[in-house]
């Protein structure tokens, strides 16, 4: 039998629902591959390898120059939004396409 503590810390595809609400987060489609970073009673937490944060240049001077840097961050994604999780246990490497050459899902400019 398989149980979802055995996921944290794989790839996984997860099919989502009403994922235009989830375009805020840079989440375009329905279907993602992710890596997992934990879950909990409010949903599960995925990595998003490639998000944009501001930061300013000279955070004393109000008009100083935004640029952004690219962090990961965990991302929640709330249980309602999650259809399916597709898990591959077994499979080494798991890069088929490598995901992580990919945005998995997440459009990083907007």
């Amino acid at each position: 039998m398989m149980k979802i503590e055995t996921i944290v810390g794989d790839v996984v595809l997860l099919v989502l629902q009403d994922a235009e609400t989830l375009k805020e987060l840079g989440i375009q489609k329905n279907k993602i591959y992710a890596r997992i970073a934990g879950y909990d009673e409010n949903g599960i937490w995925i990595e998003h390898p490639n998000f944009q944060i501001p930061r300013m240049e000279n955070p004393d001077d109000k008009n100083s120059k935004i640029n952004t840097e690219t962090v990961t961050a965990s991302v929640l994604i709330a249980w309602p939004y999650v259809c399916s999780i597709v898990h591959f246990p077994g499979v080494e490497g798991f890069d088929f396409p490598d995901p992580f050459d990919q945005h998995i899902g997440f459009d990083i400019e907007n």
